[in-house]
């Protein structure tokens, strides 16, 4: 098993030869979904390769034939692909692999990771792809799956938060950003607080939403401790079933003002981007940040944006991120959604807030 994993990796920039490798690999570990993916990405990176036409000998001069003709943009498969769905990797410091993508045109703007996230799947899921869409518009989007979550590596065994600094770094190293426009999510708003500290030449400005500056146990409070070890638990033993009902569950708290198609799609998203053991350490590694004694080291511009009723992260959370950053914005969005829904008008508010801020703060 070792060394038919040792070749996958190896062999990731060659993808017809570590595909029959990967098969093998998934026939004795036929429960590893984070495997099942990365097959479906050498797959396509296979299918990719087989679209482009091959190169073509010169035509001879004047020969009264006239020259065949390229199939036109329109028609070739390879415009036919969805960029969204290229696939970049990268190794971090401690050599787990991390996949990223890029979409889009213009003023660069890296998402820092959060969990339950996945490269490819978040285009078809009404959960995110409407994130990708708004922001890919105007500007560079760069995004990368965190570790143990998407088409990243699976099943490692650090996930402390300065790992998550470090796979930053590296992310923004590998995809060649000299300056751009960080944007924190959740837990990763503390993230990139820490990188935006560390690498204030690469951070033009920064945007935190929906973060906390101390995570829920070190928070201190003991009966959002009691329900939060309550969930925890039941990741283990809920997540992987074919039993929706914690999931739902899960759902609800993230997304309150979810349609039944939200909820559909949340429950496929929670089973393809993570396993249940590994979100279980992530929820633990996140309760115990505090990024308290850092906020007032920011030299960045910052806004800050969190919904007023969110469930995950209460409001207070946003308001003592942005009194303890020099100079930050702060605002508030109507929403009870710790995940902005598409349609919603925080959704939207959201979006004018990062464009404005990103012509604003991208040229300094």
């Amino acid at each position: 098993l070792g060394i038919l994993r040792e070749l996958v990796e190896r062999l990731a920039g060659e993808p017809r030869r570590a595909l029959p490798l990967a098969r093998r690999l998934r026939r004795l570990l036929p429960e590893d979904v984070g495997l099942a993916e990365e097959i479906e990405a050498l797959e396509e990176k296979v299918r990719a390769m087989a679209a482009q036409p091959a190169p073509r000998s010169p035509q001879p001069a004047a020969t009264g034939v006239a020259p065949v003709q390229s199939p036109s943009p329109a028609k070739s498969p390879m415009a036919a692909q969805d960029p969204g769905r290229a696939v970049h990797f990268c190794r971090a410091r401690d050599g787990t692999r991390l996949a990223f993508a890029k979409t889009g045109s213009g003023p660069a703007i890296l998402r820092a990771a959060h969990w339950m996230s996945h490269l490819t799947f978040d285009w078809d899921s009404p959960i995110w792809r409407h994130w990708m869409s708004a922001l890919s518009r105007e500007n560079q989007l760069v995004r990368y799956d965190e570790r143990c979550n998407g088409l990243s590596q699976r099943h490692v065994v650090d996930v402390s938060f300065d790992t998550m600094v470090s796979d930053l770094e590296c992310v923004v190293e590998a995809a060649g950003l000299d300056r751009f426009t960080l944007l924190g999510l959740s837990q990763s708003c503390a993230v990139s607080v820490a990188y935006a500290i560390r690498h204030p030449e690469k951070v033009s400005g920064m945007i935190l939403y929906g973060g906390y500056v101390k995570g829920w146990r070190a928070r201190g409070d003991a009966g959002e401790i009691a329900t939060r070890e309550a969930i925890a638990t039941l990741m283990r033993e809920g997540w992987g079933k074919s039993n929706p009902m914690f999931r739902q569950v899960f759902c609800s708290m993230f997304i309150p003002g979810a349609t039944h198609e939200h909820f559909a799609w949340m429950d496929d998203l929670m089973l393809r981007t993570i396993s249940p053991d590994d979100a279980w350490r992530l929820q633990n590694a996140f309760s115990v940040i505090d990024v308290s004694d850092l906020l007032e080291k920011v030299r960045v511009p910052t806004l800050v944006l969190h919904a007023r009723e969110d469930n995950v992260a209460p409001v207070e959370s946003g308001r003592t991120m942005a009194a303890g950053i020099p100079g930050a914005r702060f605002f508030e969005l109507e929403s009870r959604n710790h995940i902005l829904l598409e349609g919603e008008p925080a959704f939207d508010e959201f979006v004018g807030h990062v464009r404005a801020f990103v012509a604003e703060t991208a040229g300094s």
